[in-house]
């Protein structure tokens, strides 16, 4: 077992191109020059590509195809053969659609590192784990998550987490139904995919950052109470009409936000553009910023709404936005609890580092 979650990466670089001539003496061998360079170029881009395709020395093996002795046909299983103790650990997921819930709550620190050909592309995943369980079958919002992690330093590569309770319906026809439950400090999540209809991804509490993340969902499918998250180049697939996020600070007693920086919003399935909203309050005190973000047509003009009619918890909440784009980017028709902010507050106070306390733990390929 290779302690610390190092893994052996297999660098693939394109064939290299021939030598580029300098002083070409025609138009043709100018063009071809030029072809020359562009080739470097793009060989130059590529030669960073990263592939783990091969387990890390001392991993624990999941593939649900092997016959081998030694080798998990679960994730869980994986996990339960873990020790209960302070070491690091790594559990490498070969290809496959996975059946059930992970659940994780060692002291150690933990990695899952599913088998991809390219590491910072959640488009590139092989692995899934889907799961179809309600919150109110299941006990609470947490124990429907599909993937649960109450452990620190805990880190997740290249896989896919589904719940499919209830995919598919209309609006008001879906209930609780987790992709993750996120509790612990300083997790990381990478290239990672989170697909539910309701309340998709839980961040209960402690530290988190999403790194090249894709997230869908359409019903408060970003939301926790008590957890700092930080969303990077992430994108945020809206299946229908609802509500991107519903964070529930409650008050001023404890910090708690929710950070979008390069996040795109997309509709897909049955979405409905100019129908969503960056968030709704479910706390008094909610905390969300986006920044740097690309809206495209997919937020309604208000871009932000209250908790209902009746209880709009509205009169404390910090709804900001910072250099956007797309035409459902700030404008006159914004909803009036929420605020533009300047680079200052968005870039500093709001870095990463600002927001999450600490950077020294994030995995600086997504940063």
């Amino acid at each position: 077992m290779a302690l610390g979650g190092v893994f052996r990466v297999e660098i693939r670089p394109l064939p290299r191109c021939g030598h580029r001539e300098h002083q070409s003496r025609s138009p043709i061998m100018r063009v071809l020059s030029l072809l020359s360079l562009l080739a470097l170029e793009i060989s130059a881009a590529c030669i960073n590509a990263e592939a783990v395709t091969k387990p890390p020395a001392g991993a624990v093996v999941v593939d649900l195809n092997s016959k081998d002795a030694g080798v998990y046909k679960t994730i869980q299983d994986a996990v339960a053969s873990l020790p209960n103790d302070s070491s690091s650990r790594t559990i490498f997921v070969y290809p496959g659609k996975y059946r059930g819930q992970v659940i994780l709550r060692r002291p150690g620190a933990t990695t899952f590192q599913g088998y991809t050909e390219d590491t910072t592309n959640q488009g590139a995943n092989t692995v899934t784990l889907s799961n179809s369980l309600v919150a109110s079958v299941a006990g609470s919002n947490a124990k429907s998550a599909t993937l649960q992690i109450y452990a620190s330093d805990t880190k997740v590569y290249n896989m896919n987490f589904e719940n499919n309770y209830g995919n598919g319906g209309g609006p008001g026809s879906q209930a609780q139904a987790l992709a993750l439950s996120q509790s612990g400090e300083r997790n990381g999540y990478y290239a990672v995919g989170f697909y539910s209809y309701q309340d998709t991804v839980f961040t209960a509490d402690g530290t988190s950052y999403f790194g090249n993340n894709y997230i869908q969902g359409a019903v408060d499918y970003i939301f926790g109470r008590k957890g700092t998250a930080y969303f990077y180049n992430s994108i945020l697939a809206n299946s229908n009409r609802g509500f991107i996020t519903a964070q529930g600070r409650e008050s001023d007693s404890y910090s708690a936000a929710f950070v979008f920086d390069k996040a795109k919003l997309i509709t897909v399935v049955n979405g409905t553009d100019n129908k969503m909203y960056l968030g709704r309050p479910w706390g008094n005190h909610s905390t969300v910023l986006f920044k740097n973000s690309d809206f495209g047509n997919v937020l309604d003009a208000r871009g932000w709404t209250a908790w209902s009619t009746t209880d709009p918890r509205t009169d404390a909440v910090y709804y900001a936005e910072y250099n956007n784009m797309g035409a459902s980017a700030w404008g006159s028709s914004r909803a009036s609890f929420a605020k533009q902010i300047g680079k200052d507050e968005a870039e500093g106070r709001w870095s990463v580092k600002g927001t999450l306390g600490s950077d020294s733990w994030i995995d600086s390929r997504f940063r």
